[in-house]
């Protein structure tokens, strides 16, 4: 049971700051594979949750503000910008910027640009393999030995 909650856990760090994840897997002593699959998994489910969370809250939002009215749109420099970053980026980017900038936050601006695309949730789950994958190859060549030496120095005393 202590299992299954550990590996919860980590799936629900591995849904908010995927950087983390795999970092403190293995320095819990999982073994690399197994964190690759709770990560994956962990940020799959977590931009799934999160990007139907934002579309239902953006649209909840333009009801309850008015802006579902096709009215006459005026451009300014907040709405170039989020153009400019649609246009730059696009859900791949988006998608790839996840461990950067959180799945959440990932998966709201994505939900933000692109409400209604079903595209979006297999462009996350392509994107997030190779991304699970990289972070705990990265991570573990770094973990391992401060995990040895953490060892070493609460077993001295």
């Amino acid at each position: 049971m202590h299992q299954i909650i550990n590996v919860i856990l980590f799936g629900l760090l591995a849904a908010t700051k995927l950087l983390l994840a795999p970092a403190a897997m293995l320095a819990a002593g999982y073994h690399p594979i197994s964190t690759m699959i709770i990560t994956y998994i962990g940020a799959l489910v977590g931009s799934v949750v999160f990007y139907y969370f934002g579309v239902a809250i953006f649209n909840w939002w333009d009801r309850v503000s008015g802006k579902d009215k096709k009215d006459k749109f005026v451009f300014s420099k907040k709405s170039r910008a989020m153009v400019k970053v649609k246009i730059r980026y696009g859900i791949i980017g988006l998608a790839a910027m996840a461990p950067i900038i959180s799945v959440p936050i990932s998966a709201f601006i994505v939900a933000k640009f692109f409400p209604g695309k079903n595209k979006v949730i297999g462009i996350y789950a392509i994107v997030l393999i190779p991304i699970s994958v990289g972070l705990t190859l990265i991570s573990e060549p770094i973990i391992t030995p401060i995990v040895e030496l953490i060892k070493q120095i609460l077993n001295r005393n």
